[in-house]
């Protein structure tokens, strides 16, 4: 008892308000009670922010799994409490292939080479996930196929604003994968977010949906390949109708 202490908490009356997102429209888009978008918007820029740092610890001659050993030791050093997927990291040939297919774990970042970081943070109650692409070295075709998947990321979000179903999307980003010479991965199909966990709600699929997408509560999910060289790209972020930091 003497080791024992209890206080009261109770909410400020200076607080600033906190916009909630409204009532879903489906029943995949249910959230918790504590679920608010700015809690969603801050494990975003968190979740962005930690893969650019994490990036930059990556240096030539580390293998995949020491890449991956520091990505989630800076995470944890950022602050998050732990990860709601495993931190992936993949680098050249590995790039070609979705998260849940084997990774080589000893293959080692060259000079010049591509690479992967794809991450799933939980930043106090709320899920993050972000992931790019990086390229080492002056390889216009890495540098194309990097830039492929942000520029598909983009253009297929600007038709979800336009109002085209989860389902949709992934039509018309495999349709534009083919304008820079890659093709699209529809292994990956996109998923939710929430307040950790999603899972409460379901396991569900953005490439599955056949509703327009709700604000701030689908990832949507790039995975690329080239059609004529062992090379891939991947980029996703949460889908947001007020996104000015976007993949451009």
């Amino acid at each position: 008892p003497d080791r024992f202490v209890s206080e009261a908490f109770v909410p400020a009356r200076d607080r600033p308000a906190t916009r909630v997102a409204p009532a879903p429209a489906h029943p995949w888009e249910q959230v918790g009670q504590r679920f608010s978008l700015d809690g969603i918007l801050d494990a975003r820029r968190r979740s962005r922010e930690a893969v650019r740092q994490i990036a930059a610890l990556l240096r030539p001659g580390m293998t995949t799994r020491e890449a991956v050993t520091a990505a989630d030791a800076h995470l944890r050093r950022m602050g998050a409490s732990h990860n709601w997927h495993p931190t992936y990291v993949r680098f050249g040939p590995d790039s070609q292939s979705p998260a849940v297919q084997p990774t080589d774990f000893q293959r080692r970042l060259r000079d010049d080479d591509v690479f992967v970081v794809d991450i799933g943070p939980v930043w106090d109650g709320y899920e993050g996930d972000y992931g790019d692409t990086f390229v080492l070295g002056a390889d216009a075709d890495r540098r194309r196929c990097a830039e492929a998947a942000r520029q598909v990321f983009r253009r297929t979000r600007e038709d979800w604003l336009r109002g085209l179903t989860g389902a949709a999307l992934y039509d018309r980003a495999e349709a534009y994968a083919r304008d820079y010479g890659c093709e699209l991965v529809r292994e990956v199909p996109g998923h939710r977010v929430a307040d950790f966990p999603h899972a409460l709600y379901g396991r569900h699929r953005l490439a599955q949906a056949a509703f327009v997408p709700a604000d701030g509560i689908w990832v949507l999910e790039i995975q690329v390949r080239d059609r004529t060289l062992p090379i891939g790209a991947f980029y996703e972020d949460v889908l947001l109708r007020e996104m000015a930091d976007a993949a451009a």
